[in-house]
């Protein structure tokens, strides 16, 4: 009697685990549930050539069923070879911009192959390696292919090493000139202007010149400088490779050392102003042994040359006569010894540029305006 039990309960155990319907009722059964399965597709990935100093990639745009990775491999005979790079774990869903970063920088032009991982057991940690290991599998597109595409990366000009240098100096105030500097590519040297103790606005900058060691190089300024002060010299490097200076994210940018830093250099810049300046001289009797100038206005000190006239022009200098900056009337010279009556003298107005307190080589000669004419002008002397 308690074996044909024992076997009555089984029957029913077993009954009891299964479903079916008979007469409107309904009788489900006990299951075990499995946990549903990390998605692989539908996988998108975007990526275009780029320009890259080859210390990572850019994928323009990337959609994902489950959270993943995106894995950079060098070009093996066309096909994905040794890993270069991997990105961070990136979640479910679209996103654009995403770096991934290179273990080592590449060295040259390289085509990189760019596939999608998916993080199969959830652990938030990259495992593939084939073919001992395939935990987080190769992603597919919608269409069953694997989620990969191929970019090439063209490598950017490098920015370093690279230096700029600039000596203490004179200026008229319409240019600079810069000692020189290193480039590590094409580019420029330019001078900015001081910003608390940073180079500031741009105020000219040099002509392309090649990769290497760059001499002294006079730089044209956009506009005059306003007076005296420190300037900056900076080496920049042609990074988009036109050949003409477009600063910006997308244009050139600024050279570094081999330290890193800024490659820049600072010095104090003296403006002496060549303008505006006059002088008029009208014939005259000379009694006392001094001509008059009428007007005369020096843009700093300097001088007034005196010469003889030769065929019209200014002749054997006679003189010179030193000046102060600033506006005078009816200013006496005393008149050169030799001098007849009835002779042609021309005079000049120069400024003392090197501050010698000596008429020199080194010396400007005034200018009426900025661009302006130089000044000069002529009288006859009749002796009374």
């Amino acid at each position: 009697m308690m074996r044909r039990f024992a076997w009555l309960v089984s029957v029913l155990l077993v009954a009891a685990a299964c479903s079916y319907e008979s007469s409107g009722t309904t009788t489900t059964s006990l299951a075990l549930v499995d946990e549903e399965p990390v998605a692989s597709t539908p996988t998108e990935i975007v990526a275009e050539d780029q320009r890259s100093e080859g210390s990572s990639v850019v994928v323009s745009s990337l959609t994902l069923p489950a959270a993943g990775w995106v894995v950079a491999r060098l070009d093996s005979g066309g096909s994905p070879g040794e890993v270069i790079g991997i990105s961070e774990l990136i979640s479910k869903g679209t996103i654009t911009d995403v770096p991934v970063p290179f273990l080592i920088p590449v060295v040259d032009n390289t085509t990189v192959h760019l596939t999608v991982h998916i993080d199969m057991d959830g652990d938030g940690e990259f495992l593939y390696e084939p073919p001992d290991s395939f935990i987080d599998v190769v992603a597919t597109t919608a269409g069953g292919e694997p989620a990969t595409t191929t970019v090439t990366i063209t490598l950017l000009p490098p920015l370093g090493p690279a230096s700029a240098l600039l000596d203490p100096q004179v200026s008229d105030g319409t240019s600079v000139v810069l000692a020189g500097g290193l480039l590590p590519a094409p580019g420029f040297l330019a001078v900015h202007a001081n910003d608390g103790g940073e180079p500031g606005a741009l105020l000219g900058v040099s002509e392309l010149f090649p990769a290497g060691e760059v001499g002294a190089v006079t730089v044209l300024l956009a506009e005059p400088l306003a007076g005296t002060g420190t300037l900056f010299a900076v080496a920049w490097v042609d990074r988009d490779e036109d050949g003409t200076f477009t600063p910006g994210p997308e244009g050139d940018e600024m050279a570094v050392t081999a330290d890193g830093l800024l490659a820049a250099a600072s010095a104090l810049v003296t403006v002496i102003r060549r303008e505006p300046a006059a002088l008029v001289v009208e014939d005259q009797v000379v009694a006392d042994g001094k001509f008059v100038i009428s007007t005369l206005e020096a843009p700093g000190p300097g001088f007034i040359e005196i010469l003889t006239n030769v065929a019209g022009g200014p002749g054997v200098r006679l003189g010179a006569v030193l000046v102060d900056a600033g506006a005078v009337d009816d200013l006496e010279i005393p008149l050169p010894a030799g001098v007849d009556g009835g002779d042609r003298l021309w005079l000049r107005l120069w400024v003392d540029f090197d501050q010698s307190g000596s008429l020199t080589a080194a010396d400007l000669r005034a200018l009426t305006e900025l661009g302006g004419d130089p000044i000069e002008e002529s009288f006859v002397v009749s002796i009374g």
